[in-house]
C-alpha cells in the first residue's frame, strides 16, 4: 500500500503537465521599441499596435507607450511597454485572434495587468474613470461573462499602479463557439460622456488552459505520456504483487 499514494501523486503531476500556456503574440507590447517616456504617434490617435486589432472609431485612441516613473513609480510588470487604450465617451477595444481553438470541457485562465496612469491631467490628476473589461471570446461569443460596468473597475484602480486581473472559466460539453479560434479582447469602457474620459494601460497578457491546447492540438506532450505510463506501471506492479 505504501506505493499507492506515490502513484496517485505521479498521476496528479501528469495531469498538471498537460496544462499549457496558449500563445499570444506581443503580450507585453514590447514589439515596438520605444525610448522611455515616448509613445507611438503623438497624443490620442489610431496608432497601430503590433499583432493587435483595434476599433478605430470616433472618440477612441490607441498607442504603445514606454512609461517612466512619473506615470508608474513602481515600473511596468513583465516588460517595458504598455498598450494605451483611451476612451472619450465611446468604448475602446483591442483584440487578437489566437491560433488555438476553443475546446469542450476545458478550464481557461486569462491573466494580465491594467494600469491607471498617474500623469494624465486632462481633468486633474488622473482621468475621471477607470473601467474596463478583459474577455476571452470564440466565434463572437463572450466565454467569461463580463461584470456589468467592467471586470476592471474604479474600485480596484489606484493611480500610478498596475492591478493584476485573473479571470477563469470552464467550458461545458458544447460551448458556444466550440472549435472556433479563441480571441482576447481588452476594453476601456466609455461612460457615454466626452467630459468623463477613461484610459487604461494593459500589459502582461497571458492565457492558459487545463487540457493542454496551447499547441492547438489538445494532445499531451511526449513527456506527459511518459509520466502517465510510469505511474500506471507502478500501479499495475503493486497490484500484481498484492494478488500474487
Amino acid at each position: 500500500m505504501k506505493y499507492l499514494p506515490i502513484a496517485f501523486v505521479i498521476c496528479g503531476l501528469a495531469a498538471n503537465l498537460s496544462a499549457s500556456t496558449i500563445t499570444i503574440l506581443n503580450p507585453n507590447f514590447d514589439a515596438q521599441v520605444l525610448a522611455p517616456g515616448t509613445a507611438t504617434g503623438s497624443g490620442a490617435g489610431f496608432n497601430p499596435i503590433t499583432d493587435w486589432n483595434q476599433n478605430d472609431v470616433v472618440n477612441t485612441g490607441y498607442s504603445v507607450y514606454n512609461p517612466v516613473a512619473t506615470s508608474y513609480p513602481g515600473g511596468v510588470p513583465g516588460g517595458n511597454n504598455v498598450a494605451d487604450v483611451f476612451s472619450d465617451g465611446t468604448t475602446a477595444s483591442i483584440w487578437q485572434f489566437l491560433a488555438t481553438d476553443l475546446q469542450a470541457n476545458d478550464t481557461y485562465t486569462l491573466t494580465g495587468y491594467a494600469g491607471f496612469r498617474l500623469d494624465t491631467n486632462i481633468f486633474g490628476a488622473g482621468l475621471d474613470a477607470c473601467n474596463g473589461n478583459a474577455m476571452v471570446e470564440a466565434g463572437g461569443n463572450v466565454l467569461n461573462a463580463p461584470v456589468v460596468g467592467g471586470n476592471i473597475n474604479g474600485s480596484g484602480c489606484t493611480l500610478g499602479t498596475f492591478t493584476q486581473f485573473t479571470i477563469s472559466f470552464t467550458t461545458g460539453a458544447n460551448p458556444a463557439g466550440l472549435g472556433q479560434p479563441l480571441e482576447i479582447v481588452l476594453e476601456t469602457l466609455g461612460t457615454g460622456s466626452p467630459y468623463e474620459p477613461s484610459e487604461l494601460d494593459f500589459t502582461g497578457i497571458a492565457l492558459s488552459d487545463s487540457a493542454g491546447s496551447g499547441s492547438g492540438s489538445g494532445v499531451p506532450e511526449p513527456a506527459t505520456f511518459g509520466t502517465m505510463a510510469g505511474a500506471l506501471a507502478l500501479c499495475i506492479f503493486r497490484f500484481r504483487r498484492r494478488t500474487a
